[in-house]
């Protein structure tokens, strides 16, 4: 946790942020919350969904403007991810694997040559992105993988398996994390690729079923000797772990603030349900057990909240220092560890609001024709993604045993 340096943070937020986030949050309650339950039942996202997200410049918040970014700050990034998962948590999932996995790391990583080709249209809406980790074999432990990368004279040759990927259905261009191989077997550590998804050689599985977030397609990619060129390369041989685990603190974050709209929708239903159901001739409101769920809910809700708006904060503060910013009592900020709290903190408490917002709702919460049956199914996906939350305690504790005090 953080100390004094923390407690200068301006929790108010400025008359730009607050005029950003009802603007936005106008235009999520018009297009996105209401088509919400329709595009689970159809499981699938409209594509021109991206070209409204794009249109108001969520896609491009955190890219530079010479690429059509915004060039947000993290804080207000974050507003904006959690009014969005507040309306639609498929939408959010997908547009982020999209924009986030896929461009974040061309924006930060890439070559002039790399953002001028990708960021423009993906940032339009015009294509769709997805970072492919993931194996049948190697989940959380990255280093496990065994998709190969063979290096030629003109590129690379590409074979392997990755699953559980976000967009891999539909998607236009993939990230994915290979095993680069020289001629005579030497292992020259994880890189990054940028591949057309139109490329011989690669096939996909079907969208498969999942409990939650059924819009967002995530599947299988099958790569059998696909020629990749030279140019599809990342951020240099060797440099795909320290890559993805940015990518992966990022994606924390995101996934706080998730969690975090999750439980704003489940209080905004809780509330409302609690005071127009009546029972023993008052609201349930009124009785005790329900008061003191919706107490425990928002108790959690502004605990989660408020750590999250400060985590995004220190992101932007390490950003502006370049790195080399320190807390007062000398120790430097662990952006590693301060997401994976955050994330661990925001999910757990999420999965609670989202099963005392069913509860409220009696028999009717276990009905599909209620928001909270579905923000229930959503949720759960936020203690796994982005790795899960035994992870997240490995690395805070890994944290804390190299801390001085």
């Amino acid at each position: 946790m953080q100390t004094l340096e923390s407690l200068a943070m301006d929790l108010e937020l400025s008359a730009e942020d607050a005029a950003f986030a009802d603007s936005f949050r106008s235009f999520c309650h018009k297009e996105i919350a209401p088509i919400a339950d329709e595009i689970d039942e159809r499981q699938e996202i409209p594509r021109e969904l991206y070209n409204k997200l794009a249109r108001v410049g969520y896609l491009g918040l955190l890219f530079e403007p010479r690429y059509g970014g915004q060039g947000a700050t993290y804080v207000q990034a974050t507003l904006a991810q959690i009014i969005l998962a507040e309306s639609c948590g498929s939408t959010f999932f997908s547009a982020g694997a999209s924009a986030g996995l896929f461009g974040g790391p061309i924006g930060v990583h890439g070559t002039d040559a790399q953002r001028q080709q990708f960021l423009p249209p993906l940032l339009r809406g015009e294509i769709i992105g997805a970072l492919a980790v993931t194996e049948p074999g190697a989940g959380s432990d990255v280093s496990a993988l065994r998709t190969t990368a063979a290096q030629t004279r003109d590129g690379f040759v590409l074979n392997g398996q990755k699953t559980y990927i976000t967009n891999a259905p539909i998607c236009d261009y993939a990230l994915v994390l290979a095993r680069v191989r020289t001629g005579d077997g030497k292992d020259r550590g994880l890189t990054h690729f940028i591949v057309d998804m139109q490329t011989p050689g690669i096939s996909r599985g079907k969208a498969m079923r999942k409990m939650g977030l059924r819009a967002s397609p995530t599947g299988e990619i099958f790569f059998e000797d696909v020629q990749l060129p030279a140019d599809s390369l990342l951020g240099g041989i060797g440099r795909g772990f320290r890559i993805t685990m940015e990518a992966f603190n990022k994606e924390r974050l995101a996934l706080a603030a998730y969690s975090v709209g999750v439980m704003a929708a489940c209080l905004t239903d809780a509330r409302r349900y609690s005071r127009e159901r009546k029972s023993f001739g008052r609201p349930i409101s009124k009785h005790q057990s329900v008061a003191y769920m919706l107490a425990d809910m928002v108790t959690r809700y502004e605990a989660s909240y408020m750590l999250l708006m400060e985590t995004a904060w220190l992101f932007d503060r390490h950003l502006e220092s370049g790195g080399r910013r320190k807390l007062h009592n000398g120790h430097p900020i662990d952006l590693t560890a301060r997401a994976a709290e955050v994330k661990l903190m925001a999910s757990t408490f999420a999965r609670e609001v989202t099963n005392m917002a069913v509860q409220i709702h009696g028999g009717a919460g276990y009905m599909e024709e209620y928001r909270v049956a579905r923000l229930y199914r959503d949720i759960k996906i936020a203690e796994i993604g982005g790795g899960t939350s035994e992870i997240q305690k490995q690395i805070i504790a890994r944290a804390e045993a190299r801390r001085v005090t």
